[in-house]
């Protein structure tokens, strides 16, 4: 019995150093938190499934994935032996600290979470064409002028183009300026201003709206400032600008607005527009889908852009004709050809009412004009079309037609279209102000005809009428035309090349008939030992000059007033009179301005009839290229 007694205590101390060996060796294991909570996790979900277990079992078996090893025989042993109670605890304080983990680990990640709400904000300013421009800093250099930054308004110029016209002051805004108190802007003196609702990512190409939009709108209008709204456009397609100009409409809907809705299209240095290389045709064309789409909504289109980009990127004649332009050159003077009526000429402005630099413009007003624009309603006041003009034309040269057309009261412009057979439709060639009255088409080919039409138009509240289309005008160049040499020993060939046989020499102001072009050789009618001949000879060593048409202007008993017509690119005029006696014409009269188009010749008998003849000269090569002489003209002293 006592054998039995001592063998079966030397079993029970035997167990328990195998349990104390057991926990020694499971407290060296390192321990993987996110694969517990997983397990834990995934435990208590077949827990939920399962029907009648305990807690405790679920204690019991946590401990058994935690070890990673799962043995089922030690846990049964451990689950069916009293004396292992307190292990059997040891797996519910574990759970408690896998719990404690869990709720703890939300905690964690809460840094990560915030770090990745702030790097979408700063893509956000990143992807905003806006960012350092709007700021009044970082500003790209195609809106300077010659001179320094402008800041001081009192230092701008206008354009004499404006005397006579009202001029208002205005800013700009958008979220890159802060907090604005209008009632100081408004006390300042401001009288309008733009306010910036939405723009289209520079890198992602998404449309996006100005957080300080709504707060600056119903601000500005509740301190009397007139409002008008702008997008910052990335658009690279007609279809783009169309979706901001719909974009745009969105952010105003419910708005006092009483300016012009804003295309505002500029570049971004590395950004999607600069990098898509577009054409100037199609970046007028993307301007113009926009302002269509806002006129169509019944509020007047503004296309914003500054000097570089008017003048080398877009048509912007083709813009003007149709809609308002606000020019930004950030200058004394805006120096710009081109039509505009609203200029920003600094980004480093100062107002009342705004912390930092603030955009500044002017608003040209027209005497006359209502100040009204469209407000979305189509309410906005009616411009009445002018009078179709009468188009008239002739050929100018071999290579040129000269159009005219009668001046029409209160046009604003004249739109000038030629046919395009290649299109089968008219398209626009020029848009000239109100007090042109001609247009020379260059470029033209030799003895062709061409067709032509004009409309006139007229802007006002921000809206532009036309006309209807004049009556079609059909012209022809010259099939032939004369020209004189203009240098010694000039080759005449067989062909328009070097290489080809020269067929003979000629010398300065010999005449040639010019019938035809071939790249820089005219083609030629000449004589080679007596027969004629086509030759070819370098456009660049002969000189077309016009011959003037002569007219008697009036007479006196000893004097004869002669008259004829300017020649373009004439230096001067040489004028003969016929000698009786001698029998041939004698020069009596060199003049050596070509803008000169009279002489009286004195000392004349009276009741004797005279008769003159004129040419024009050009000096080329410090030589004198003459034209032919034009028809004769006789005129009458009085008794």
């Amino acid at each position: 019995m006592k054998r039995r007694q001592k063998l079966i205590a030397l079993l029970l101390v035997m167990s328990m150093g195998f349990a104390v060996f057991s926990d020694a060796a499971l407290a060296k294991e390192p321990v993987d938190t996110e694969a517990r909570t997983e397990t834990a996790a995934e435990i208590t979900d077949a827990e939920g499934t399962a029907e009648g277990k305990q807690p405790a079992e679920s204690g019991t078996g946590t401990e058994g994935q935690e070890t990673g090893k799962g043995d089922g025989a030690q846990s049964g042993k451990t689950e069916g032996n009293p004396e292992e109670k307190p292990k059997a605890e040891q797996p519910a304080e574990e759970k408690d600290a896998a719990d404690t983990a869990k709720q703890s680990e939300p905690e964690k990640e809460a840094e990560p979470e915030d770090a990745d709400i702030t790097e979408e904000v700063q893509d956000a300013d990143f992807d905003d064409p806006g960012r350092g421009r709007l700021g009044g800093y970082d500003v790209p250099e195609e809106f300077y002028g010659s001179s320094m930054k402008m800041r001081a308004a009192s230092s701008v110029k206008h354009d004499s183009r404006f005397n006579g016209y009202t001029i208002k002051q205005g800013i700009d805004v958008s979220k890159w300026n802060k907090t604005v108190n209008w009632s100081s802007v408004k006390n300042a003196g401001i009288e309008f201003a733009f306010v910036r609702t939405s723009y289209r990512g520079t890198e992602t190409g998404k449309l996006a709206k100005d957080e300080t939009a709504a707060t600056n709108m119903t601000g500005a209008a509740a301190a009397g400032v007139k409002v008008g709204a702008y997008i910052f456009s990335q658009a690279i397609t007609k279809a783009e600008a169309v979706a901001e100009a719909d974009y745009l409409l969105q952010t105003v809907k419910g708005y006092n607005i009483t300016m012009p809705l804003v295309f505002d299209f500029e570049y971004y240095a590395g950004g999607r527009l600069s990098k898509a290389k577009l054409s100037r045709r199609a970046q007028t064309d993307i301007c113009l889908a926009f302002c269509d789409r806002i006129k169509a909504a019944g509020y007047t289109p503004l296309v914003y852009a500054n000097y570089s980009m008017l003048k080398d990127d877009l048509y912007a004649s083709e813009i003007t004709a149709k809609y308002p332009v606000w020019l930004a050159r950030y200058n004394s003077t805006a120096s710009y050809d081109g039509e505009y009526d609203f200029w920003q000429y600094t980004s480093e402005g100062r107002v009342s009412g705004i912390s930092g630099n603030v955009d500044m413009n002017y608003w040209y007003i027209k005497p006359g004009d209502n100040m009204l624009f469209g407000t979305g309603s189509g309410s906005s006041v009616q411009v009445t079309a002018p009078a179709t003009p009468s188009l008239s034309g002739k050929a100018d040269s071999y290579d040129r037609v000269k159009l005219s057309w009668k001046k029409v009261s209160g046009a604003s412009g004249y739109i000038l279209y030629r046919y395009d057979s290649s299109k089968k439709k008219y398209v626009r060639i020029k848009t000239a102000g109100s007090s042109t009255t001609s247009y020379t088409d260059t470029g033209r080919s030799m003895g062709k005809t061409y067709k032509y039409k004009i409309k006139s138009y007229k802007k006002a509240s921000g809206q532009t009428a036309y006309s209807s289309a004049s009556k079609e005008v059909s012209v022809k160049t010259e099939s032939t035309m004369t020209g004189k040499v203009n240098s010694s020993g000039v080759a005449v060939r067989s062909g328009p090349s070097t290489s080809k046989k020269r067929l003979k020499s000629v010398g300065r102001n010999t005449g040639v008939t010019i019938t035809g072009t071939s790249g820089s050789w005219y083609k030629i009618s000449i004589k080679v030992s007596g027969k004629k001949k086509t030759g070819y000879i370098k456009k660049s060593y002969v000189t077309i000059i016009r011959k003037p048409t002569l007219s008697i202007a009036s007479a006196s008993k000893s004097k004869i007033k002669l008259k004829w017509n300017k020649i373009s690119g004439a230096s001067g005029y040489e004028i003969q009179r016929y000698n009786s006696s001698k029998k041939k014409y004698t020069t009596v009269k060199t003049i050596s301005k070509g803008s000169t188009t009279s002489y009286t010749n004195g000392s004349l008998k009276k009741n004797t009839t005279y008769k003159y003849r004129i040419r024009s000269y050009k000096k080329v090569k410090g030589k004198k290229i003459y034209s032919y002489y034009c028809s004769a003209k006789r005129g009458k002293t009085t008794k």
